[in-house]
């Protein structure tokens, strides 16, 4: 995916953290990974808490994600699951159901692609193996939604 460069030590320079409200102010980037924006990677998992809560628990707790009919189920490393406390904000997977490659949840007009990798350098050390969380702004991309028909966003 081509992806625009983003000027990190602009960002950075900040004297706040950014938040989805900053992201806005970057409409010229389609995709954009969430850990290059946001100086804190705690405040990655803040963010799908606080945008996509779980019916319970954090994000930062879930050892793997899967769906299961229409659902991202949540699992935790207790062996509890839930899912998501609005399950309409699931929108699309692509990979299969059980060992997604990435989930795409929407709120309102905002996307986020949760790209999962366990090989990869933030994959093998993340606990639900993600190696990236993507936002997208207005492009054009195909994934299945979880009835099996096209989502294009």
């Amino acid at each position: 995916m081509n992806m625009p460069a983003i000027n990190l030590h602009q960002t950075q320079a900040n004297a706040q953290p950014a938040t989805i409200g900053h992201f806005t102010s970057m409409a010229n980037i389609r995709w954009q990974s969430a850990y290059q924006i946001m100086v804190n990677p705690q405040l990655v998992t803040q963010m799908l808490d606080d945008r996509f809560p779980l019916d319970s628990g954090s994000h930062a707790d879930v050892k793997q994600y899967i769906v299961y009919f229409r659902h991202v189920m949540a699992f935790f490393k207790d062996g509890s699951h839930c899912g998501l406390k609005e399950p309409k904000q699931f929108v699309a997977l692509c990979g299969h159901k059980e060992s997604p490659e990435s989930i795409v949840l929407k709120e309102k007009d905002l996307h986020i692609e949760i790209q999962f990798d366990r090989n990869g350098s933030r994959g093998q050390t993340h606990c639900a193996g993600i190696q990236d969380i993507q936002v997208e702004f207005n492009t054009q991309r195909e994934f299945t939604a979880p009835d099996g028909s096209e989502y294009t966003i």
